[in-house]
């Protein structure tokens, strides 16, 4: 058992030291382990659980007699107290307690604090010290709380704490270098007298001094046994601390008695959990709460307010408002690193937010933003696009030119390039996309859009929390649908889980775009923008009403209160920004590059293979090339000279090309499925790029490249947009705006993402939701889609 209060970490010259990273959500905490590991990261799921596990090393220098070494830093989620009451707190508090087995207990916490909010940062850095472990506080964004005319003194502040406090900007990586080098010096914290009420302490002194009883028998004796912790009651696996230092003095710390005071205020860690559901401590704590409650205290309640009156005190002793500062001359010490703006822009957020948060002109606000991104991925992408398009089929050309017919050039050129080439130019859009997203999050404005949803998602049940995960879902549905773990309510987390895939992900985004730029290219890039706008709507009123249905039937229960804490207003970060959009285009271009890659490979077998019978082919030729010729025929009859004579090889290719694709794997399915197709106004063809669509929605724009090349053989580098224009059935065009119309309903309402599906059936631990999920949402889209097509052919046809 420890005896001494200077805990430090492990000094070892050859152990790597494990860190944990933890803090507030929006502190500030990614920037600064992203400053501390740089590129050297690595990111996975805890087991058990899809919370992501984010790990970097961090190279720390020599100080002093401590060598330099490497440390191993974890990233916690962002938690706001180590009460979990969601998936991502508890896996915080699990770390932090030392309770994973499959990671590793901290040698020490690294805790930034957010100056510019020193309060409400400082209650979780009170329940680290009640924690025991070694700690050191990263003082960060002390250039926002300058601007908002407040200097928080980092020396007063560990003078409080009793654990070095390093004051740093993160995302200038100021006070980095001190940072790594203070990690050495990270000790466990004096544990301060929480004022709790006097009535509160008695019977903490009673519930330990009955843990202690029933430690002293048996109970220790089946901890022991057990391989738990002996040097807790019961086998609770937190850290010892036995001495804790105060200035000159040591003091012994009732160890039962402040565990019994995470028992009554209903600690949620896992072996806590386990102690309080045990005769006889269960009723020993039933008991206690009885008689708090007879005086009128809530043992939580109790628990936060005597941590706030304590958080008060040491904020208003080491916290100056400017002005004051100033009037004092202004004093500067020799070791400063930071340098601070002046607060003449003092209270800017407030000014903003009166305007981006208003109930009417933040709501105008937001659709203009909205609108401004799909405009300009339309307007600024398009020359971007062009050229890469060209630029992919002179590549196609000189790989596949020097090459004689056969499967393999046809491999080359119908199904890798026409494939993957087809999914790849929309890159630059992608990247627009998300060079947005990042600007609007790391400069605060989206958790005011969050704070402007929970008026509209608490009319269908939802609140604000659901926000985030379903704006992360306009990106990719699976990282917004891990991110519902930050919801505390089953039945809301589920909710906001089965309507996430209606919003409108980067996936849809090269369908979309096909689609509008193929068939109204003439409208103007308003008239498109518009058009996605409206796709982007009809998702989210999709959404919006099956979680209205949702929350009054299979979900029903009260709608969660929802608190939200709104970051300061800052300039994105630039290096952040790129950051985020690399390796986001980089995953969209590692999925073409593997998934794409090897579904289009498939997917031309499917179109190539079984072939056709020479003697079928010659025939189909043969007829192709008459009916060409008395057609040429006819006309010069009717019209007199003057018509170049048809190109017989053009029409022979084109032809056998059709007749293949018709032979074919992929043809045959596509021709079964067609009569359940036909009433959309989708043919055989359409039919094929939607099985391949279950696999990844963006998969249909390369398996309409691999038809339409295939079906044109003659055509070194198809055209996609226009092969579809021109492609005709009995005379009729095969595609038409209103079926283009149907089709987009149908992407924006279908769930078709097999990826989505496995994250789903993870999230809820079976199969039996995501099978709702692909039954509901489809059968949704084919009767809209149905609808959409019907209706338009009655009124515009």
């Amino acid at each position: 058992m420890s005896t001494c209060c200077d805990t430090t970490p492990d000094r070892s010259p050859t152990s790597t030291l494990t860190l944990a990273l933890a803090g507030n959500p929006n502190s500030g905490k990614t920037t600064i382990f992203n400053a501390l590991t740089g590129l050297r990261q690595k990111v996975a799921n805890y087991p058990g659980v899809t919370v992501e596990k984010k790990t970097g090393r961090c190279h720390l220098p020599a100080t002093g007699t401590d060598p330099a070494r490497w440390a191993s830093i974890i990233d916690l989620p962002g938690t706001y107290s180590l009460i979990s009451r969601s998936p991502d707190e508890r896996v915080a508090m699990e770390v932090l307690r030392g309770l994973r087995a499959d990671t590793p207990a901290p040698d020490a916490v690294i805790v930034v604090v957010d100056a510019s909010n020193l309060q409400r940062n400082l209650y979780l850095v009170s329940q680290l010290i009640e924690l025991g472990r070694p700690m050191i506080v990263a003082l960060n964004m002390m250039d926002v709380a300058a601007r908002r005319g407040l200097d928080v003194s980092p020396e007063l502040l560990s003078k409080e704490l009793g654990v070095p406090v390093i004051p740093v900007i993160g995302h200038k990586r100021e006070g980095i270098d001190q940072l790594k080098a203070a990690i050495a010096n990270a000790r466990v914290a004096p544990l301060p007298d929480f004022p709790l009420p006097r009535e509160f302490k008695d019977e903490l002194l009673t519930v330990g001094t009955g843990l202690a009883k029933l430690d002293s028998g048996e109970a220790a004796s089946t901890a022991a046994s057990s391989g738990a912790n002996k040097d807790v009651p019961l086998g609770i696996a937190v850290p010892p601390r036995a001495w804790i230092c105060t200035d000159d003095r040591s003091r012994h710390l009732d160890r039962y008695q402040a565990i019994a005071e995470r028992l009554l205020i209903g600690d949620t860690a896992s072996d806590l959990s386990a102690v309080a559901a045990r005769d006889p401590v269960s009723s020993l704590l039933a008991s206690s709460r009885s008689r708090l409650a007879t005086l009128g205290i809530e043992p939580m309640q109790a628990d936060i307010e005597a941590h706030y009156r304590w958080i008060e005190t040491v904020s208003s002793r080491v916290t100056i408002p400017l002005d004051e500062l100033a009037a004092m001359g202004n004093p500067a010490g020799p070791g400063d690193v930071l340098h601070y703006e002046s607060p003449k822009r003092r209270h800017l957020t407030d000014r903003v937010d009166a305007v981006l948060i208003h109930k009417v002109w933040g709501l105008v606000i937001f659709g203009l933003i909205m609108a401004t991104i799909f405009v300009t991925i339309f307007w600024l992408a398009k020359p971007i696009m062009d050229g890469l398009q060209e630029g992919i089929k002179a590549l196609g050309l000189l790989v596949t030119g020097h090459l004689g017919d056969g499967p393999i050039k046809d491999l080359l050129k119908d199904g890798i390039f026409a494939g993957v080439g087809a999914v790849v130019v929309f890159v630059p859009q992608i990247a627009i996309l998300f060079f947005f997203l990042s600007v609007l999050e790391d400069s605060g404005y989206l958790a005011r859009a969050a704070f402007l949803m929970d008026r509209l998602l608490a009319k269908v049940g939802l609140h604000g929390k659901s926000f985030i995960p379903l704006l992360s879902s306009f990106a990719c549905a699976i990282p917004g649908i891990m991110a519902t773990r930050t919801i505390e309510d089953r039945k809301s987390r589920l909710a906001t889980i089965l309507i996430a895939p209606f919003m409108s992900c980067s996936a849809r985004l090269p369908v979309y775009t096909l689609l509008i730029g193929t068939f109204f290219v003439t409208a103007g890039a308003f008239a498109q923008a518009g058009i996605m706008l409206a796709l982007y709507a009809l998702g989210i009123v999709a959404a919006a009403g099956t979680a209205w249905i949702f929350k009054r039937s299979l979900l029903r229960g009260p709608t969660p209160a929802f608190i939200l804490e709104l970051p300061t207003y800052k300039v994105p970060q630039a290096t952040q920004v790129a950051r985020q959009v690399f390796n986001n285009t980089w995953s969209f271009l590692a999925k073409a590059g593997t998934t794409i890659f090897c579904l289009s490979i498939i997917l031309w077998a499917m179109t190539y293979y079984p072939r056709l019978p020479v003697a079928q082919a010659n025939n189909v030729a043969k007829v192709a090339v008459d009916r060409a010729s008395e057609d040429y025929r006819q006309r010069l009859i009717a019209q007199g000279d003057g018509e170049a004579a048809p190109d017989e090889k053009q029409i022979a290719d084109k032809a056998v090309g059709a007749e293949q694709i018709r032979h074919s794997i992929a043809g045959r399915i596509g021709h079964f499925m067609e009569p359940a197709l036909r009433p959309l106004g989708y043919d055989w063809k359409m039919g094929v790029g939607l099985v391949g669509a279950f696999a990844a929605r963006e998969v249909f724009v390369s398996t309409m490249g691999i038809i339409y090349s295939v079906g044109d053989p003659g055509e070194e580098t198809a055209d996609l947009s226009k092969a579809m224009r021109a492609d005709v059935r009995d005379g009729k065009p095969v595609w038409t705006p209103l079926v283009a119309v149907s089709l987009l309903v149908w992407f924006v309402l279908a769930m078709q993402c097999m990826s989505t599906l496995a994250i789903v059936r993870r999230e809820t631990g079976g199969w039996g939701w995501p099978i709702f999920m692909l039954v509901y949402m489809n059968a949704l889209a084919y009767v809209v889609a149905l609808g959409v097509y019907q209706i338009g052919r009655i009124w515009f046809v």
